[in-house]
């Protein structure tokens, strides 16, 4: 997918699924633990996570979650699944957060955004796309974040000849003017939820399909042989 193409199938997208922004209501923090339990779970079970440990401990606050055990966090979060695992992630984050940054994440976000991607890379559990997710839905940052959904569609459009996530990023970043970015990525999202799916993608409904170098790819590998004329021979 060329430039051009790209940009008219964003336009679409944008149209299509209007912005819906999950981040609604929540503090930085609470971005930043919502992104880390939604690491290999579904949106329902992430929300879910999050609730409970609100339930369980109060306000999400570096404060709190530093004073809290990673067992009590684990048993809050268990919904949203690897529980044992991210428990620990979430609390060593807190306690990193109220140590260097006096509990305010939002000393990182006000950073200029290559040292504030370095920074929340820095903190415990937190790759390029759990930093990414926090710049642009909390910080306001012009980063593009790649989820399963964005990686998987990138590479049907063939942005990218790679598939590590910095090169996906690079791609769409490089393509997408900086004041659509947050906009785009949740679009993209919601058509991969919705239409160009992991598993039987429904491209007949697919309002950007012809567009969609996977698709025509699709299309020409369904595509009968041409029958050879009668009497002809591939002999010279």
């Amino acid at each position: 997918m060329d430039r051009r193409a790209f940009l008219r199938t964003m336009r679409t997208l944008e149209a299509r699924y209007p912005l819906k922004d999950w981040t609604t209501g929540m503090t930085p923090f609470e971005v930043l633990v919502s992104t880390i339990l939604s690491q290999s779970t579904t949106a329902a079970n992430e929300r879910r996570g999050l609730e409970d440990l609100r339930r369980r401990v109060g306000s999400i606050t570096p404060d709190r979650l530093a004073g809290t055990s990673d067992e009590e966090i684990a048993r809050a979060i268990w919904h949203a699944g690897l529980a044992r695992q991210k428990a620990p992630r979430i609390r060593a984050t807190a306690v990193a957060i109220r140590g260097k940054w006096k509990g305010h994440i939002e000393r990182i976000l006000s950073l200029p955004t290559e040292r504030a991607r370095e920074e929340l890379m820095a903190l415990p559990g937190v790759g390029p796309k759990t930093a990414d997710v926090v710049l642009a839905m909390a910080g306001g940052h012009p980063t593009f974040p790649v989820d399963t959904h964005i990686a998987r569609i990138a590479r049907r459009w063939e942005l990218t000849r790679r598939k590590d996530y910095e090169s996906i990023r690079r791609a769409l970043e490089d393509r997408t003017p900086p004041e659509k970015r947050k906009a785009w990525h949740l679009a993209i999202i919601a058509h991969g939820r919705a239409l160009c799916k992991a598993r039987n993608p429904r491209c007949a409904d697919c309002p950007v399909r012809a567009d969609c170098d996977w698709y025509r790819r699709s299309r020409l590998r369904k595509q009968p042989p041409t029958p050879r004329k009668h009497g002809s021979s591939t002999k010279g």
